[in-house]
């Protein structure tokens, strides 16, 4: 990488977080979640047999929202639904 004149940068937040702090903002996400408040935008559905399509949707950052790779009989029953779902 030095003779190609790169590098390498990143940075981790977890050790910046005290237990409490951490404690404090999941338990947040859960009730959210729970009292149905969060929602997750579906970007895309695909069975199983298709997960070749899902990863290329992913890589070519042709997705908004979560892709999900489901079981075919998943799949079929929710091909119709809603574009955005509750977690819980």
């Amino acid at each position: 990488m030095i003779g190609r004149n790169q590098s390498l940068k990143g940075f981790a937040l977890l050790p910046l977080l005290s237990p409490d702090m951490l404690r404090a903002s999941l338990s947040e996400v859960f009730e959210l979640a729970a009292s149905g408040q969060l929602r997750v935008t579906i970007g895309g559905r695909f069975a199983l047999d298709q997960a070749g399509e899902a990863h290329c949707l992913i890589e070519e950052r042709r997705s908004t929202g979560k892709v999900c790779c489901c079981p075919r009989a998943f799949h079929r029953f929710t091909e119709t639904a809603n574009r955005s779902i509750s977690l819980f």
